[in-house]
């Protein structure tokens, strides 16, 4: 069967449209690069906002009318199976996030196709620079506007030897790049027995050999704090990049607790310095909801100010979208004038911070690891940081190679190659 893969979202939907990719390769299905010519197309959904979730519908509908048959999966299955309507609904299977591990075994089933034998991975998107663990479904937190938490559940965390497994998979399978992913890597384990911590699960991973990075993905700084000082420690293995993302979302506590988010301003400042004091060149990324109900201007200026004192490397700003099913949805909405104007200002207040973080690494000549193609010749290395380079010519994907820092922009550094890979 000819199959075409689609992932929409956050790394772990993208992980899991690997896995899922992977799996129907390995069965002896053909993986296509283009839903033309498919027997059959995988969607896996987003519903994080209403405007994603408004495309989904959009790109599922655009897939229905290519192939004939379609599975929809992620986020949007649990909760808002009742948007996908019409004659392309009866040739649509919708098979729930938890269950996608069997994906495979099902639409073989229900197609009444015959299990393929197994034969050794042949698909286009096999094998990958980079490749996305999935560390757990669900989290520990109960923020008032996520759909995500109900979309996923409570947490339920991969055990340590299935999480090594896969990475050491992925190494054999050439990946140079391994990004932990979930909803929020820090709770790692808090339903396991006593003892797990997403540190110990890091100094597990570090026994895998192989010429390879790890880049931990977002994590809460609720669920961080116990555990900072151990992940400090953690960050310090060689092949970990130097990567924090922790979503701040607001720079006021008032705003913080109507969004039960569990921490304070003062708690992510004192974890940031903490962590930036081990490590000077740290890599912050953090995450910003502008707009939330009940927002005042005091309170956007508490989060400017905050932007201003942290100077995060990486800001993503979200205007808040009210989701159906989540508490925040009851709540009285701010004029869209209003967080529209508020969200210009934190976008351009973001720009000009982070090139002037980003423009003190001009003139640094640093070795950065190859993991993606840009337009034309260009390429996207990264430093020991996770920041990344755009470089103006190719080196082969996985490489390593000295680069030196000839500019900035708000988002990445541009520069060039001077020495030849040394992988």
């Amino acid at each position: 069967m000819r199959v075409y893969v689609e992932s929409f979202g956050c790394s772990q939907n993208h992980g899991e449209g690997a896995a899922i990719a992977r799996d129907l390769t390995e069965r002896g299905h053909d993986l296509l690069e283009a839903p033309d010519g498919a027997d059959l197309a995988v969607l896996v959904t987003c519903g994080v906002i209403g405007a994603t979730e408004a495309r989904m519908l959009r790109r599922w509908r655009l897939l229905s009318s290519k192939v004939d048959r379609t599975i929809v999966t992620g986020c949007l299955v649990p909760l808002r199976c009742s948007l996908f309507t019409g004659a392309e609904r009866e040739r649509t299977s919708f098979v729930p996030i938890r269950e996608q591990g069997r994906l495979a075994s099902l639409l073989e089933a229900g197609a009444g196709v015959p299990p393929p034998v197994r034969s050794p991975p042949t698909g286009l998107l096999l094998p990958r620079v980079s490749e996305e663990v999935v560390l757990a479904q669900g989290c520990t937190s109960g923020c008032a506007y996520c759909f995500s938490r109900l979309a996923r559940g409570t947490i339920a965390s991969l055990p340590t030897e299935a999480v090594v497994g896969r990475v050491r998979a992925a190494v054999a399978r050439g990946a140079k790049e391994i990004r932990l992913t979930g909803l929020d890597t820090a709770a790692w384990g808090s339903d396991l027995p006593s003892g797990a911590s997403l540190p110990k699960l890091l100094g597990a991973i570090a026994t895998v050999e192989g010429d390879y990075r790890l880049r931990v993905g977002m994590m809460s700084p609720q669920s961080l704090g116990p555990i900072l000082a151990e992940h400090a420690e953690a960050l310090s293995e060689p092949r970990t990049f130097r990567f924090l993302h922790l979503p701040v979302q607001s720079g006021s506590d008032r705003v913080l607790a109507g969004m039960h988010r569990g921490y304070t301003v003062q708690a992510f400042r004192e974890q940031v310095r903490t962590l930036r004091d081990r490590f000077p060149e740290l890599h912050l990324a953090t995450d910003l909801i502008v707009g939330y109900p009940g927002e005042t201007e005091d309170d956007h200026r508490a989060t400017e100010t905050l932007l201003e004192e942290v100077v995060p490397e990486t800001v993503n700003v979200t205007r808040f979208s009210a989701r159906p099913g989540t508490p925040a949805a009851r709540l009285a909405p701010l004029p869209s004038s209003v967080a529209k104007r508020r969200s210009r200002s934190l976008a351009a207040l973001r720009q000009r911070l982070s090139r002037q973080r980003l423009e003190r690494w001009i003139g640094e000549r640093r070795t950065a690891r190859v993991l993606e193609y840009g337009p034309g010749e260009s390429a996207v290395a990264r430093l020991d940081n996770y920041l990344p380079v755009v470089l103006d010519r190719r080196a082969p994907l996985g490489a390593e190679v000295e680069v030196r820092v000839d500019g900035a922009r708000s988002t990445y550094l541009v520069g060039h190659a001077v020495g030849v890979p040394s992988k």
